[in-house]
């Protein structure tokens, strides 16, 4: 279990159940950060193309910006792309003339153009070199990737949202990639994305580089592995929690990444000012829990779902552990036969999972409520309620 610097016995919440906040306590990814110290350290260079994918809430985000914090304090110089951008190679570019003007030693230079050697005094034409659209991105980046080199460290380029990316711009900065790293230059590209959007863009024929990458699946660890994260957390700061309380935390997380700061939080919160976070604090964030995995997790996953898929989903509610294909079948009043097509989507959605020959089961946790709530409320998500003035307002 990899943690960052105490934070000391700080009274703030410390749990962060935020989509891409990092938490104090990263459970269950030591194997991964230690192969990427490695290759940064240049003992495994084919394991700096990685590529990281999972579901939503599953860690990506989170073990991507970990990665970065650990190519930066090793030195090595940092470029970070959006997929919303309109032309990821013209980011590239952007970022990484910016770069060069901080340093590039030969970034500015000044030429004498005339002295009045009386008044010992003179003037110079002061030139930047980066100032201009002159140089293209091949030139750009091979002289930032030579400058990290000389510094004994590498270039890092990320990109985030994965499955979001234009194919062609994507194979367009991915070929820079290879060039840099055909050039011998040290390279590290790391991307990460929601794992149906990424599996159906490696079907593509100009992902070849990101086939070869290095794969990491982010997804639960297991209770145990949960509860003692829990435990960490609140061991930084100027609360303590029970054994008891940290175990009932870690079964109620079913060891999503998420609902392990969801958890934790809500406890926290329902503690109080007591110095000890109890059983019944744990016991009583559970609905909350619940209803914020519903809300921030299942909601966007089950929008727009299709009926059929739905009535699938549905069909697997009578059932209290893993579902007969044949059984889901009868329900919906189709042949059996004609299911695995509903049955193969839904788990290309990570929505479901194979659970032993001839039976699947739901693929996260309290997905089975979520589809309860939508029977009972006959929306995808529960609306918020309540009015809450302010902070402008209450400042007048």
């Amino acid at each position: 279990m990899a943690a960052r610097e105490p934070i000391g016995r700080s009274t703030q919440n410390p749990f962060t159940p935020g989509f891409g906040l990092t938490p104090v306590i990263l459970a269950g990814r030591e194997i991964a950060i230690e192969e990427f110290t490695a290759a940064l350290r240049g003992e495994v260079p084919e394991a700096r193309s990685i590529l990281i994918s999972g579901a939503r809430g599953a860690g990506k985000t989170v073990l991507l910006a970990e990665f970065r914090e650990l190519a930066l304090e090793a030195g090595w110089t940092d470029l970070r792309l959006h997929t919303s951008s309109t032309s990821l190679a013209e980011e590239l570019r952007r970022q990484a003339v910016s770069a060069l003007r901080e340093l590039d030693p030969e970034a500015e230079t000044s030429q004498l153009t005339s002295a009045r050697i009386a008044s010992v005094a003179a003037e110079r034409d002061i030139r930047r070199r980066y100032d201009g659209e002159g140089e293209d991105l091949t030139t750009v980046l091979d002289r930032l990737a030579r400058l990290a080199d000389e510094d004994g460290a590498g270039l890092l380029i990320t990109l985030d949202e994965l499955q979001s990316a234009n194919r062609d711009q994507l194979h367009a900065l991915t070929q820079h990639v290879q060039d840099l790293i055909g050039s011998g230059h040290a390279v590290a590209f790391l991307a990460a994305g929601i794992r149906p959007g990424v599996d159906a863009l490696l079907d593509h024929e100009r992902t070849t580089f990101l086939r070869r990458a290095h794969r990491i699946e982010v997804g639960s660890v297991d209770v145990g592995t949960a509860a003692e994260a829990i435990r960490l957390t609140v061991a930084d700061t100027a609360k303590s929690i029970t054994p008891e309380a940290a175990v009932l935390a870690g079964e109620i997380s079913c060891g999503y990444p998420y609902l392990i700061q969801l958890i934790g939080s809500k406890a926290w919160q329902n503690s109080g000012d007591a110095d000890v976070i109890e059983v019944e604090d744990v016991r009583g964030a559970r609905p909350a829990t619940i209803a914020a995995m519903i809300k921030n997790v299942h909601g966007p996953a089950l929008r727009g779902l299709s009926p059929r898929k739905r009535e699938y989903l549905h069909a697997m509610l009578e059932d209290e552990g893993p579902s007969a294909v044949g059984d889901i079948a009868r329900r919906m009043g189709i042949d059996p036969r004609n299911q695995s097509t509903y049955r193969e989507r839904l788990i290309e959605e990570e929505l479901i999972r194979p659970a032993g020959r001839g039976f699947v089961q739901y693929a996260l946790p309290y997905l089975a409520e979520a589809l309860r709530h939508q029977e009972s409320e006959g929306a995808d998500i529960e609306p918020d309620r309540g009015l809450t003035r302010s902070r402008r307002a209450r400042r007048r």
